[in-house]
């Protein structure tokens, strides 16, 4: 008599959670932006590839897509968080359009409004509320019908060709839950760096090479957690200028002299080529205090305060330049503007 046969087993993908929830170690101090706190953490990954959530190990885009040879591609960072029993994203209008000028102008199409859609589902397949959010976009793979291919230009510009379908790639990493009523600024080092970068930094390019190399070096020489770019500009005299323009990975405020008389700066975007920042843009709409003006590597140097503002670092203190002590503590500025970004975040004015 035969065996009976074992059931057959369900290989559908189900996302499995540790039995025991790990304790996700944050970042920052307890008290300043957020606190540590014990998160279930999915074993496996799900990322959006192309239109589906797929497990993080079976994820494939091909050798020959554009954003792996060529760095072809923009990406956008958000910030998600649970605020009164809703989970939001700072800032959500402005990173779409950011996302979507930058993919204009490299003549890429894919729909931005749908990212607010897709971020949501990620973060939920993740079971994921305070996370930080990556989105890509790259041209896409060529035909290879005829064999591999490394031309930079798609066959459709020159030729009635269909464009490429993007390759469309996100995912999802847990972060501390903000502090919006009580924190204070994060303490980072800082370090200054040449800023020999292209001269499209309003594009959110996903070709960082020189972000990474600067970020190296500041690391390596003065163990900086940030590399703040310093532009070489000729004037029409022939003299040279030396420009703040921004961080590997933030924006720069900085502030020269103190009290009623001091000024809250950060870079004009008119003079060098620097992205547009969301957090930067959000502060710049709620304190008329901050402007945009021409920062000079000296008046870094002696600067007051020197802060960092972004998507994950909110409002942050440089503590060292250069591997010099510039702060202790967050100077009074610093506390201002995070207590504007945070207020403004919980009363739904970031758009």
């Amino acid at each position: 008599m035969a065996e009976p046969r074992a059931p057959k087993q369900d290989t559908t993908f189900q996302p499995k959670c540790h039995p025991e929830p790990r304790q996700f170690r944050c970042p920052f101090p307890p008290g300043r932006v957020g606190v540590t706190q014990p998160r279930p953490v999915p074993c496996t990954v799900l990322v959006h590839l192309n239109g589906k959530l797929v497990p993080h190990d079976q994820a494939a885009i091909s050798p020959f897509d554009h954003g792996f040879l060529f760095g072809d591609g923009v990406y956008e960072g958000l910030r998600a968080f649970s605020h009164n029993g809703q989970t939001r994203i700072i800032g959500q209008d402005r990173h779409t359009r950011r996302f979507n000028l930058g993919l204009a102008a490299c003549g890429i199409n894919w729909d931005t409004a749908q990212m607010a859609a897709l971020t949501r589902q990620l973060l939920d397949a993740n079971n994921l509320a305070d996370a930080f959010v990556y989105w890509q976009v790259t041209r896409g793979t060529p035909d290879l019908s005829a064999g591999p291919t490394r031309s930079r230009v798609p066959k459709h510009i020159n030729s009635a060709a269909a464009p490429l379908p993007p390759t469309v790639f996100g995912y999802c990493s847990p972060m501390p839950a903000l502090n919006l009523t009580g924190g204070v600024p994060a303490l980072k080092r800082a370090s200054l760096e040449p800023d020999l970068r292209w001269h499209q930094g309003h594009i959110k390019s996903i070709s960082l090479l020189g972000n990474v190399i600067a970020a190296i070096n500041g690391a390596r020489n003065h163990q900086a957690d940030e590399a703040l770019f310093i532009r070489t500009l000729r004037t029409a005299s022939g003299t040279e200028q030396h420009l703040l323009t921004e961080g590997s990975y933030t924006n720069a405020v900085v502030v020269l002299g103190t009290g009623d008389s001091a000024r809250w700066l950060t870079p004009s975007d008119a003079s060098v080529s620097i992205l547009a920042g969301v957090t930067r843009d959000l502060l710049l709409d709620l304190e008329p205090r901050l402007v945009k003006a021409d920062i000079t590597r000296d008046e870094v140097l002696s600067a007051s305060e020197v802060l960092l503002v972004g998507t994950t670092t909110m409002v942050t203190t440089v503590t060292h330049l250069d591997g010099r002590q510039v702060a202790q503590t967050p100077g009074p500025v610093a506390r201002h503007l995070h207590t504007v970004l945070c207020r403004a975040i919980a009363e739904h004015r970031d758009h």
